[in-house]
């Protein structure tokens, strides 16, 4: 009798340890997101210059199964967009205005851009490939780029390069042999976005 109650006991140890073990692996867990240290950089290129800034983000989301990223989103907030390489007052203050309106983002008309992930493919070591939607402008289009996810002191944060055509979402100012370009100048049609998105650890 005692060796079938230390036997049912073994048991429901192992099980409950395996179902620990599988709820752990396969649970999907979303970390809160440090809004206030996750942003979007950006740097635009003409032939004969380079201006960067920054963009706040008004949301995010990552998701994570058994260690690994899954999914997320986030959301830009256009209106927060800077520029950090035009010193000048005045100057910068322009530049934001006219990259701010009807030329470039329209931010009053689109206050916000975002991306959302739809697939994401382990590449080993923290690397991923990420497959989504960019949304800028109410322009939808598809992009694949790879993005890598670090331990912090904190947490965990998620990084990317990605390089967007600016034209595929409508905004054609300066692009060669469009409005605002010139013979010897024009706004190169590529933006690089660099994101960070700053989480708490996963069991948080």
């Amino acid at each position: 009798m005692r060796r079938n109650k230390i036997l049912l006991l073994f048991v429901v140890v192992i099980a409950a340890t395996a179902g620990w073990f599988l709820y752990n692996r396969y649970r999907v867990v979303v970390p809160a997101v440090d809004i206030n240290n996750s942003e979007v950089g950006w740097s635009g290129k003409s032939v004969s210059d380079v201006h960067m800034g920054k963009i706040q983000l008004s949301k995010a989301e990552v998701k994570f199964q058994g260690g690994e990223l899954i999914g997320g989103m986030f959301e830009a907030d256009m209106k927060s967009i800077t520029v950090t390489d035009i010193t000048d007052t005045a100057d910068n203050r322009y530049f934001i205005e006219h990259i701010g309106n009807e030329d470039f983002f329209e931010v009053n008309k689109y206050p916000t851009a975002g991306f959302v992930i739809t697939n994401v493919k382990a590449l080993g070591e923290g690397a991923y490939e990420v497959t989504g939607t960019m949304k800028i402008k109410d322009k939808e289009n598809p992009i694949t780029f790879t993005a890598k996810s670090e331990d912090t002191e904190s947490g965990r944060r998620i990084s990317a390069v990605v390089t967007v055509d600016r034209t595929l979402y409508g905004i054609e100012y300066g692009a060669a042999g469009k409005r605002g370009s010139e013979k010897d100048w024009f706004i190169l049609n590529e933006i690089v976005l660099n994101i960070n998105i700053v989480c708490a650890k996963e069991d948080a």
